[in-house]
């Protein structure tokens, strides 16, 4: 989510796949900290970039919590589309957003199978497939309930995944949106200005770029319940926002975005990007990712 409309200049990796615990040790000594890894599909598993020739056509129909449905995804100003995997910072470029519109991309939002609900800087929804980038359009009306541009996320019902999911935005308030009628539930007022929306199961979060905030929200009225305060502070800047493996993932920057992994069990930020090589504009995970950091 943005309002700077720089667009990212995209650079290539220097170094080879790193740990996290690798990138970690190297910021405990105070050594430079990498580039980002920025990788291609392979030429066999190239996939189609564009859209779908029927906006009638399906969304994605694969099953909840595909393998790489539980990785985080981005977005950039170049509406490149990559997966990122916070096991070795890498991201893998999926393909290019062929979406029908000639507006910049905004904020994203990843559901359970595997679709991203994307943002556009005019106020408009696509659904994109995460397995090759492909693009439809949805029947979302811009404005509805005074909200303009907004950040996205998705929260489970319950403790259960079996309860379902609802995807949340933020902009002038909190609401729900409902990926079917594409209509905005006003779920009550926020306080925190720009922020991005993510969970940690059933408990919704917002980040607001502004003052470096996480926030647990009250997804019945959009009241603060929690706070925690990172290092990610970047007034004006492009940001994005994800959980994994129990930590946020914070994608901030002017011209091109760094990463700034925040604990909330330690309290502790960490920038384990410096460059990324493109400025992200959107990120999301799915429910499908990890509450705890894997072994």
């Amino acid at each position: 989510m943005t309002t700077d409309p720089k667009r990212g200049r995209h650079t290539r990796g220097l170094l080879g796949p790193l740990t996290l615990a690798a990138v970690l040790a190297s910021c405990a000594r105070g050594e430079e900290r990498p580039r980002a890894v920025l990788e291609e599909e392979t030429e066999d598993a190239a996939p189609p970039t564009g859209t779908f020739d029927d906006a009638s056509a399906p969304l994605v129909e694969a099953p909840e919590c595909a393998e790489e449905t539980a990785q985080i995804y981005v977005v950039a100003t170049d509406k490149g589309f990559y997966r990122f995997n916070p096991q070795d910072l890498k991201f893998v470029r999926v393909g290019t957003l062929g979406c029908p519109t000639t507006a910049g991309t905004f904020s994203m939002a990843i559901d359970r199978r595997g679709t991203a609900w994307v943002e556009y800087t005019d106020g408009r929804i696509y659904a994109v497939d995460t397995r090759d980038a492909t693009c439809k359009p949805t029947t979302f009306q811009p404005g509805q309930s005074g909200f303009g541009l907004f950040g996205m996320g998705y929260a489970l019902n319950g403790d259960d995944p079996k309860g379902g999911e609802t995807l949340f935005v933020a902009g002038t308030g909190l609401a729900a949106l409902d990926t079917k009628s594409f209509e905005l539930d006003f779920r009550g007022s926020l306080t925190l200005g720009r922020s991005e929306l993510t969970s940690i199961g059933s408990a919704l979060y917002a980040f607001s770029v502004d003052s470096g905030v996480v926030a647990r929200l009250n997804k019945a009225s959009g009241a603060t319940e929690a706070t925690h305060r990172t290092s990610a502070i970047a007034p004006s800047g492009a940001f994005a926002f994800a959980h994994w493996g129990g930590s946020f993932w914070l994608f901030t920057g002017q011209t091109t975005s760094r990463v700034t992994m925040y604990s909330p069990t330690t309290d502790e930020s960490t920038d384990v990007v410096d460059n990324t090589g493109m400025l992200i504009v959107g990120a999301g995970s799915s429910t499908c990712a990890p509450l705890t950091p894997p072994k």
